[in-house]
């Protein structure tokens, strides 16, 4: 179906901007009460927040719908439909592991004492946000960071300024002023930020950009968690459920316009699947109405811009002119950045559609003899954030992917786990090596602090000043440690000695001393 109308495309030009140095100022400011104020406290001031967003869900879905282009069933269950659970998710999986932990100590070695690890909150966390999600998309940032005591800047897409700033609005409306700063802008804006010296960085980006990102904030001693896309490959076995093979992939691969770092790019199908696998994507693709607006006219949305279509433009023509069949799709539609859900057959790893990010409703199929070519294939791409195996086998479903070099596996499913907070999101290569999700996400939020306490009045035995029976206790102790036993019984009568001397060296001053 062919569009009628182009969603709004410009960037918004970048804010002249009040001094980023003062925003994070401020935010510092604020972050000192924030992080001391218990954590339920915290909580309950974020599900009133995600409870305000669920209630004015409509604005947040007109906003991604008209900034960004996508179709309302999606802005209704990719962005507004979360907040709520997102945040008892994080309170879930935050509250074990912020508490305070004790650890034992070795009582003969550190006599008298208690020790813990506190997690204590960075300061201000700078987010440097992406266009695809602008407002669910926070959630696995700017959530564990404010319940992890941080206050926030975040610094949205030039492409979605106003579905983040909503997004921002609702918070701060229900939390102490300052804690949440915005720094509308371009890349421009993102780099002052950084060299505002906030405490921790998160990044959602490309992988260009997300590399500058990482070296800035190393050179300036910053933390930073940087996700930098994906090339998501499915790996279809002869002897999976087609019919709910081709529904996943159909879904995972043009959800959002296939605008997404786990979005399905690739199929590896095994030849003997491959021909129905194929004529099944074929029917489901062109049957799907590509669209946007009110209701649901529509299920594929447009590109977000002008940008991102000439890269799927690009792909497409590289495929067809290395020999690539073009099974359905393969062009825009229409006037505006809508681009026909596309299958491109017979691809094969000399294709930028199967070597590079698309980031469109693309699907790119590599036909193999098994899952091993398969896995080494995929394990042989830039990227390796998710990956998924279609198959009946559970069994052998679960071996293979243990297999896959990836952040993300799936088994007859694909990429729902962003959405989770208790399951990391992560990858290896050229997705980067930031984790998003779970506690494995915390050292982005947190630091730990260790805390001892000591009962004991008397000097410790290894402090001056130094004596031959400190030297004798230390032989003695030596040969405790290596099992050798045999002058054990000296230990007590030594330790008594040094404690006598210690005393008597302290407990006597010259009045020169005071």
């Amino acid at each position: 179906m062919a569009p009628s109308e182009p969603p709004l495309t410009e960037a918004a030009p970048p804010a002249p901007p009040e001094p980023l140095a003062a925003k994070v100022a401020r935010a510092h400011d604020a972050q000192e009460a924030w992080a001391h104020t218990p954590f339920q406290e915290r909580v309950g001031c974020l599900l009133r927040a995600a409870r305000d967003m669920l209630a004015r869900r409509g604005e947040a879905m007109a906003l991604v719908e008209e900034e960004i282009g996508k179709v309302h069933a999606e802005a209704l269950f990719t962005e507004a439909l979360g907040p709520l659970d997102a945040v008892k998710g994080w309170a879930a999986v935050l509250g074990p592991a912020l508490a305070r932990r004790r650890v034992r100590l070795n009582p003969l070695g550190f006599p008298g004492k208690r020790a813990y690890v506190d997690a204590v909150p960075r300061g201000v966390v700078a987010i440097i946000a992406p266009w695809n999600f602008p407002v669910a998309g926070l959630y696995r940032s700017v959530f564990p960071a404010l319940l992890s005591g941080n206050a926030i800047v975040l610094k949205p897409s030039e492409y979605s300024p106003r579905s983040s700033g909503w997004f921002a609005a609702r918070l701060a409306a229900h939390l102490p002023a300052g804690v949440v700063q915005v720094a509308p802008g371009d890349g421009t804006v993102g780099a002052a930020l950084l060299d505002a010296r906030p405490d921790a960085c998160v990044f959602t980006g490309s992988t260009t950009t997300g590399r500058q990102v990482a070296i800035r904030c190393a050179e300036l001693g910053i933390p930073c968690s940087a996700e930098m896309g994906g090339k998501d490959p499915a790996i279809v076995l002869a002897d999976c459920d087609l019919e709910r093979t081709v529904a996943g992939i159909t879904h995972w691969a043009l959800c959002n316009a296939g605008q997404a770092c786990g979005a399905i790019e690739i199929v590896y199908a095994e030849r003997g699947i491959a021909d129905q696998l194929v004529a099944r994507l074929r029917d489901a693709f062109t049957r799907l109405r590509v669209g946007s607006g009110h209701g649901t006219a529509a299920d594929v949305a447009p590109l977000a811009n002008g940008r991102q279509l000439e890269v799927v433009k690009q792909q497409v023509d590289d495929a067809r002119s290395h020999g690539a069949t073009v099974v359905c799709g393969g062009a825009p539609l229409g006037e505006g950045l809508w681009f026909a859900p596309t299958v491109l057959d017979h691809c094969t790893e000399s294709m930028a559609v199967v070597r590079e990010e698309t980031f469109g409703p693309v699907l790119a199929v590599v036909r193999v003899d098994g899952p091993a070519e398969a896995i080494r294939a995929a394990n042989r791409l830039r990227y390796g954030l998710g990956a998924s195996i279609w198959t009946r086998d559970l069994h052998r479903g679960e071996r293979l992917a243990e297999r896959l070099d990836y952040g993300v596996v799936s088994v007859n499913n694909h990429s729902f786990t962003g959405a989770v907070p208790s399951l990391p999101w992560s990858g290896t290569r050229a997705t980067g090596f930031g984790v998003a999700n779970s506690t494995l996400a915390l050292a982005t939020f947190v630091r730990p602090r260790a805390l001892v306490v000591d009962r004991r009045k008397d000097p410790e035995l290894y402090w001056m000043p130094y004596d031959d029976t400190l030297l004798e206790l230390g032989d003695v102790l030596a040969d405790v440690q290596a099992s050798r036993l045999n002058r054990a019984w000296k230990l007590p009568g030594l330790m008594r000695r040094r404690i006598r001397a210690l005393r008597a060296f302290f407990g006597k001053r010259s009045p020169e001393q005071g």
